[in-house]
């Protein structure tokens, strides 16, 4: 029989089970993303490419997120926590930050393949891991360092970072230039660093506030989120694109991006703030990388888009490497609830 630890006061449960299992789903939904993105997206006569509209796709799926998290709290009955709640500076900005990570990331996902993409977003979990070593005193040991270092390696194989040829012998390099076959390139690729860069902002205030129910946390990451991937889609409309979606998208891609709404949307975010309470910054980041398997398997079966050897041992290396921080933890404590405590007296204020 599993056993359960009392938390003392002062301290916040950290339920790793749980975590882990937040993660992992929310980490297969967001590696949906590109592929349900692409398919609720029209292409643009003139040019033969996808239209710019994934700011649009990232505020939909924080709508629904946010009517969907609603009526979650309703049916748990803690409508009234919701009401006393007092929001914080880092619930606010983990909202903002998420919403425009992902509004960066679809758009990033229909100009640039799949797979840089998904690598440049994963410049994030690494940030927030140095940030949280930074500001939250948070201690990368050498087991979780290596779990760290072998899921970055085995992304950079998987993405061809690191390739290898008969002719060129092991290369190392992204390519960032322009590409005949998507004339939007480059501008994806710099949209990928910026959803990096957010989504490692996202990560990082997710570990603040522990004290809010998960309900409640998801609620407002929505509600913020969406405001965030608006900021982001005013900024596409006066700089870049000004193509309007509800004018070019039909009834096909509406049912796309339905899908997208409810499965990248309201399951895969909806469990980041969960996953974030429950594991430390160092395991999201590990776990977090499942998502790099899921996008570019998706790239190569449904979008053709290639995938060498290197590639495919790449993956492995992410699965093992994202996978072993619960197996460790499982095979240490097998008859125990995976739980930690660790003080909050910081991570409230904020």
């Amino acid at each position: 029989m599993a056993t359960s630890t009392v938390a003392p006061r002062g301290a916040t449960t950290m339920n790793k089970k749980l975590g882990f299992t937040a993660m992992l789903l929310s980490a297969t939904g967001m590696g949906l993303v590109g592929t349900f993105g692409r398919l609720a997206t029209p292409i643009d006569p003139a040019t033969g490419a996808k239209y710019i509209t994934g700011d649009f796709l990232a505020f939909g799926r924080m709508t629904v997120g946010v009517l969907g998290m609603l009526v979650i709290v309703l049916a748990v009955k803690k409508l009234p926590e919701l009401r006393r709640t007092k929001i914080s500076f880092s619930v606010v900005a983990g909202g903002l930050a998420i919403g425009a990570a992902l509004a960066f990331y679809v758009s990033s996902t229909l100009m640039t393949t799949i797979a840089n993409a998904v690598f440049l977003i994963y410049t994030g979990p690494l940030f927030s891991a140095i940030l949280a070593w930074i500001f939250l005193k948070e201690k990368i040991n050498l087991r979780n360092a290596s779990f760290l270092l072998l899921v970055f390696v085995g992304m950079l194989m998987t993405i061809g970072l690191i390739n290898y040829s008969a002719g060129n012998g092991l290369t190392f390099g992204l390519e960032l230039g322009a590409n005949p076959d998507m004339p939007n390139k480059t501008m994806g690729d710099i949209f990928g660093l910026a959803s990096g860069l957010f989504y490692g902002l996202a990560l990082f205030f997710y570990r603040y506030r522990p004290d809010i129910a998960s309900e409640i946390r998801s609620f407002w990451n929505f509600v913020f989120g969406a405001i965030g991937a608006v900021v982001v889609m005013v900024f596409r409309l006066t700089m870049l694109d000004p193509t309007n979606p509800l004018e070019v998208m039909t009834g096909t891609h509406w049912a796309w991006a339905g899908g997208m709404f409810l499965v990248c949307g309201l399951l895969a975010i909806g469990l980041l703030p969960v996953a974030g309470k429950h594991l430390m910054a160092v395991e999201l980041s590990c776990v977090s990388y499942w998502e790099c398997v899921v996008g570019i398997v998706l790239g190569v079966l449904v979008w053709h888009e290639s995938m060498t050897l290197i590639g495919a041992i790449g993956g492995v290396l992410i699965i093992v490497g994202g996978m072993a921080p619960m197996l460790v933890e499982l095979v240490r404590k097998p008859r125990k609830t995976l739980e930690i405590q660790i003080p909050e007296s910081t991570l409230t204020k904020v």
